[in-house]
C-alpha cells in the first residue's frame, strides 16, 4: 500500500505492518505495558498508545530514510522505502561500488536511531518522566535505543552485517569474499537467536520466544538470499547476455490464442515469442490469453492480444549478464527477449536460466578443483 513520497523517496506499508502497529500499540495500552500507571481515562490511555506506537513506526522510518538519503547523496538511485513485519527497508536499484561508501549508507541507520534516543529522552526529561507525555517519550527513547542495538548485531544482512561486510571488504579487497564472511556470521548469529527464541519458549516466555524465534529464522532466510545474489554476480561477472540466452518456444504470427495456450501447457512456459521468420513480433503472455473469452480463444489471433516488439523490454546479446539481471529484478519480468541486430531473436533469458547456468559453472568449478 502507497502512502505517498518524502523526498521524492516513495513510501509503502506492507500488510504485516498493520498487525505489528496494532500488535504495539496493544502492548503499550496493556495492563503489562508502560502506561499502564498513567492517569487517565481508557480512552486516553488508547488514544495515547496509538500515538507513541505512530511515532515509534515514524521513528523505523527515519532511519530508512537516512539510508536512503545518504545513498542518493553517494550516487545511488532509491527505489522506495518498504515498512514490513519486521521494521522497514531501503530498496536500490545499485549498489555501493566502494567499502567506505557501503559502510556509511549501513552505519548511518543504527546512528539515527540513536540520535532520536537521545533527543526522545531530553523531551521526556523536559515533560517529566512520571507524567503521560514523558512516559510515552521515555518508551521511544528506549525503542530507538534498542532497534540502534539490534541494527548494529554484526549479522548480515542487518545494518550491523552490512559493516562487517565493508570492513571485510576494505581489508581484502574482495566484495565476495567479505559478502560470503558477513553471510557466515550472520547465519550464526540467526541460530543463536532461533535457540535463544526456543529456549525461552519451553520456559515460559511464549509470546518473546515466539518472536525471537521468527526473527532469527527470518535473518537466515535473507542472509541464504544474500549470499546467493553475492555468488550469482560473481559468476556472471565478465560474461554477457548472449553466453547464457537460452532458447524459448517461438509461435507463429497467424497461430490462434487456443493454440498459444495449448503451447504454454506443454512447453511450462508463461510467455511466448510470436514471430514473423526470424523477425520478433511481439510476446503473448498467459495474462494476455487469460483476458480472452473462452469461446472466443480459437477465433481470436496472438497478435491481436500481444504485446509489441516496440513496447517489450528486450536486451542485445553483448549486454553484460549483470545488467540484464538488474533489468529482469527492477521491472519484475519473468524473461527478457535478447534480441540481436536487424531484429533477429537469439534467445531469452530468465531467472531459471540464469540460476541453471550458475549451477553448472559451480560444478565445473568444483571438477577443477577435484582434479
Amino acid at each position: 500500500m502507497r502512502i505517498g513520497r518524502i523526498f521524492g523517496i516513495e513510501i509503502t506499508v506492507h500488510v504485516t505492518w498493520l498487525f505489528v502497529f496494532a500488535l504495539v500499540a496493544w502492548s503499550l495500552y496493556s495492563d503489562l505495558g508502560p502506561f499502564r500507571h498513567v492517569e487517565g481515562s481508557n480512552a486516553e490511555r488508547i488514544a495515547l498508545a496509538v500515538l507513541t506506537a505512530l511515532l515509534f513506526f515514524a521513528s523505523v522510518l527515519i532511519h530508512e530514510l537516512a539510508h536512503s538519503l545518504v545513498a542518493r547523496r553517494q550516487g545511488i538511485p532509491v527505489r522506495g522505502i518498504t515498512l514490513f513485519i519486521f521494521g522497514g527497508v531501503s530498496q536500490f536499484e545499485e549498489e555501493a561500488q566502494t567499502a567506505p561508501v557501503a559502510a556509511w549508507v549501513s552505519a548511518i541507520g543504527p546512528l539515527t536511531s540513536l540520535a532520536l534516543a537521545a533527543l526522545f529522552y531530553g523531551l521526556g526529561a523536559l515533560a517529566g518522566l512520571r507524567s503521560a507525555v514523558g512516559t510515552a517519550f521515555g518508551y521511544l527513547a528506549f525503542a530507538n535505543l534498542l532497534l540502534a542495538i539490534f541494527n548494529f548485531i554484526p549479522a548480515y544482512p542487518l545494518d550491523g552485517g552490512r559493516v562487517l561486510q565493508a570492513l571485510v571488504w576494505r581489508a581484502t579487497g574482495d566484495k565476495y569474499r567479505a559478502t560470503q564472511s558477513a553471510v557466515t556470521i550472520g547465519r550464526i548469529f540467526a541460530w543463536l537467536m532461533i535457540a535463544l527464541g526456543i529456549t525461552e519458549t519451553l520456559v515460559g516466555g511464549v509470546t518473546g520466544g515466539l518472536w525471537l524465534t521468527f526473527i532469527g529464522w527470518f535473518l537466515l532466510q535473507a542472509g541464504a538470499a544474500e549470499g546467493m545474489q553475492a555468488e550469482v554476480k560473481r559468476a556472471l561477472g565478465g560474461h554477457t547476455v548472449g553466453e547464457l540466452a537460452t532458447a524459448g518456444t517461438p509461435i507463429a504470427a497467424d497461430a490462434t490464442a487456443e493454440q498459444a495456450l495449448q503451447t504454454m501447457l506443454r512447453s511450462g512456459n508463461r510467455a511466448l515469442p510470436v514471430m514473423l521468420g526470424d523477425s520478433l513480433l511481439g510476446m503473448v503472455t498467459l495474462d494476455d490469453i487469460g483476458k480472452v473469452p473462452p469461446e472466443e480463444l480459437a477465433r481470436t489471433y496472438v497478435t491481436a492480444i500481444m504485446t509489441r516488439a516496440d513496447d517489450l523490454t528486450t536486451v542485445a546479446p553483448e549486454t553484460p549478464a549483470i545488467e540484464a539481471m538488474h533489468v529482469l529484478a527492477k521491472g519484475g519480468l519473468e524473461q527478457l527477449p535478447v534480441v540481436g541486430a536487424g531484429g533477429n531473436l537469439v534467445g531469452f533469458l530468465t531467472q531459471e536460466s540464469v540460476l541453471r547456468w550458475v549451477s553448472a559453472q559451480r560444478h565445473l568449478q568444483s571438477l577443477r578443483v577435484a582434479r
